[in-house]
This record gives C-alpha cells, structure tokens and sequence, in this order.
C-alpha cells in the first residue's frame, strides 16, 4: 500500500538521538480518504520520495541590453532548438567579469508533464521514454512493473523520469506561452503489431479465395 499527496517540506531542527525531524505540512484537501491509511504506517518506517513541484533553471542575460543570451524555442512544428545569441559588444568590469547574469525561472510539474505528454516528436537522451513512464503511471501502473519492462530498478527510473523533467522545463515554459500554435508530429508507427498480423492474415485468405475460385472456374470450363 502507497500514499501520495501534495506537501510542502519544513525544517524542524535535530530530534533525539541524532536523528532529523521534519515537518509535512498537508492542505486537509489532500488528505481526504487517506487520514486512516496513514495512521497505520504510525511508527513505522516507511520510504518517502520527495518529487518538487516546481523546476527551476536559469536564463543568462546581458545586463547591458537586458535581453537572453541564449533562448529555449519550440517551433511551430514541433521542434525545438537552444538559440544562443552572438555577443559583440560586452562589457567587461574591473576584474575581467563579462556583464551577464544568470536569472531564475521556474515551470511547474503540471505544465512539464504537459508538455511531455504532448511533445510526441521528442526523443529524450536518456535510458526511458518519458512519455511511456509518465502515462503508464498515470494510469495507474505502479513503477515496479514499468521498471521491468526497461530491466531497470524502480528507484532508477523514477531518477530518470525527474531528469526528463529537469531537462525539459525551459522548453516546457516556452512551449506553454503557445502551446496552440505548436503541432507535434507522431514518431510511433501508427500501425500496431497485432494490425500488421491481421493485414497479413487477411491477405492471406484474400489470396486463398482467389485461387478457390479460379480452381472453380476451371472445373466450370467445358473446354
């Protein structure tokens, strides 16, 4: 049995024996139906994964222009590039520091999954398809059975599904300021296995009949 909700993480200091304490604090929404399975897990240990709900990354601007120096950019078609601008005219300071800055964003999980979801076209470089993590889960698969089907342990594909993530939130943000503009194209064959066997299977049987009834035919003919 597993429970999952929404929390947010406070700092509570050292407890007894060396030990950590924490703090989860959970909107009553959230607990609603759970309040009675987590009471049994009182007292004992259990395995927590802390998953961010939001994911950070960071712009480098030129202070001087107050523009990017580089962009993250989802094309209409579906493709995306890292667009870093030339610098000509940089400004360099007494100690030979250039005038960029990095600034912070962030994106939330929701909008990532989204765009993850959507982004057929995309392929991640790593060790899963992120899109078949994420919807098989979400559909209700745990994480154990997805893990066997890329001889993976469970742990390591969740590790990779939040590096997907991580390396899609800059374009997950672009992505969601026009998300309606962008079309992605499918990569998966829209033919299935089972489709190709039945399409073969029933030009087999077309090709049977044909030679039934030419065989009739020539029983027909008197000549």
């Amino acid at each position: 049995m597993t429970l999952e909700f929404d929390a947010t993480l406070r700092d509570k200091g050292l407890g007894n024996d060396d030990k950590k304490k924490i703090l989860l604090e959970v909107p009553i929404g959230e607990l609603k139906g759970k309040v009675e399975e987590l009471t049994r897990f009182a007292n004992k240990t259990v395995t927590i994964q802390v998953i961010p709900q939001y994911y950070s990354f960071s712009i480098p601007f030129d202070k001087s222009t107050n523009a990017p120096t580089q962009e993250y950019v989802v094309n209409n078609d579906g493709t995306i590039d890292l667009i870093k601008q030339e610098q000509t005219q940089l400004e360099v300071d007494d100690n030979g520091n250039i005038d960029i800055e990095d600034r912070p964003f962030e994106v939330t999980k929701d909008i990532v999954d989204e765009f993850i979801r959507a982004a057929k076209s995309l392929e991640f470089p790593g060790s899963i398809n992120p899109r078949d993590v994420l919807t098989r889960n979400e559909q209700g698969e745990a994480f154990e059975e997805i893990a066997k089907d890329y001889e993976m342990s469970e742990l390591s594909v969740i590790n990779e599904l939040e590096r997907a993530r991580e390396y899609y939130a800059p374009y997950a943000a672009a992505w969601d300021k026009k998300r309606n503009e962008v079309v992605f194209k499918d990569n998966q064959l829209e033919e299935t296995p089972d489709d190709s066997d039945n399409e073969i299977a029933e030009s087999e049987d077309e090709t049977v009949e044909n030679q039934n009834e030419n065989t009739d035919s020539e029983d027909d003919d008197p000549y």
